[in-house]
């Protein structure tokens, strides 16, 4: 019998053994993890402003620089004046975005101080390639340009047929950020 009980007692120790490495390794590799994001996440910011900026620039081309304004509306992630090289506005920047099909549907707008769309963008989104995706394209996100900083309607934007639930998402944002531009003009 006690011959039995040892043999009981080497068989439990040998069957734990690759669970105990097996959670080392995990526990290693969960700390490696970690070590090599804190290390990333600095440069992943760094790069994700410097693709913000970016995306200003191409809205408002002259601008010297932009300041952050403060901004507290729902679906308005940003909002920014476009300065001159004296450091007077000379646009206003706001990134909006509205729920569509496959997730947010973020848009960057730049209006002048008169209220004008100068220029506008579609920003990365998870719609359907070929369908939803067809936001970013200039034949439907261009006919904001030129329109002044106010509510449209439906009626008044040429949605995308297959896509009315992205369009209407664009155009959701596209109000948020007028919402937002006479807010910041306003306030400042």
């Amino acid at each position: 019998m006690s011959s039995e009980s040892a043999a009981g007692n080497r068989m439990q120790g040998i069957s734990f053994m690759p669970i105990v490495v097996l959670v080392a390794i995990c526990a290693v590799a969960g700390v490696l993890l970690g070590v090599v994001h804190e290390i990333t996440a600095p440069i992943a910011a760094a790069m994700a402003e410097q693709k913000a900026q970016d995306t200003y620039a191409a809205l408002v081309p002259g601008a010297a620089s932009f300041e952050e304004a403060d901004v507290d509306v729902a679906g308005c992630t940003a909002a920014l004046y476009a300065l001159d090289a004296g450091g007077n506005p000379m646009a206003i920047v706001v990134v909006a975005q509205s729920k569509g099909y496959g997730g947010q549907v973020p848009i960057a707008v730049a209006f002048d101080m008169g209220g004008t769309v100068l220029s506008i963008t579609a920003m990365a989104n998870s719609e359907t390639p070929g369908l939803g995706t067809r936001i970013a394209e200039e034949t439907y996100i261009g006919q904001y340009e030129g329109k002044p900083a106010e509510p449209l309607a439906a009626e008044n934007v040429d949605l995308i047929s297959g896509a009315t639930v992205s369009s209407k998402a664009a155009l959701s944002a596209f109000n948020i950020a007028a919402e937002v531009f006479e807010e910041v003009r306003n306030g400042r």
